[in-house]
């Protein structure tokens, strides 16, 4: 798991640079929150990772993720979780595996919880 805090793009570039090698992770946490100044397609071929977690707030006042950065992991082919549209987002690591669970669809899915409106626009 790598966890990038606020990082952006020059950061990232500096980390490929001069810890590529070092770069292994399953789970990357989003840096700075999805936000366009962010996710660089650099660090997405520098990582072999395969879910990307983003901490955001649902219907923020900086519409993050970036429509751009999500289309990034998608190129990717990461699996996109983010904490807007799945609540509390929870990480069971083992020996040999590492579990992603979702408080809205997968731990408390009930009628209440499902998408209101137009989903494009429940962000």
């Amino acid at each position: 798991m790598l966890l990038t805090g606020d990082l952006e793009t020059e950061a990232e570039r500096q980390l490929v640079r001069l810890e590529k090698q070092q770069l292994k992770a399953d789970i990357l946490q989003v840096p700075h929150h999805g936000s366009r100044s962010s996710s660089s397609r650099i660090l997405l071929r520098s990582i072999p990772g395969h879910t990307a977690i983003a901490s955001v707030a649902r219907y923020n006042a900086w519409q993050m993720p970036a429509k751009s950065v999500l289309r990034n992991y998608r190129e990717h082919a990461y699996d996109w979780r983010d904490t807007g549209q799945s609540g509390q987002i929870s990480i069971k690591i083992e020996a040999n595996t590492v579990q992603v669970f979702s408080f809205r669809e997968q731990l408390v899915p009930r009628w209440y919880h499902q998408w209101f409106g137009v989903k494009r626009e429940s962000r």
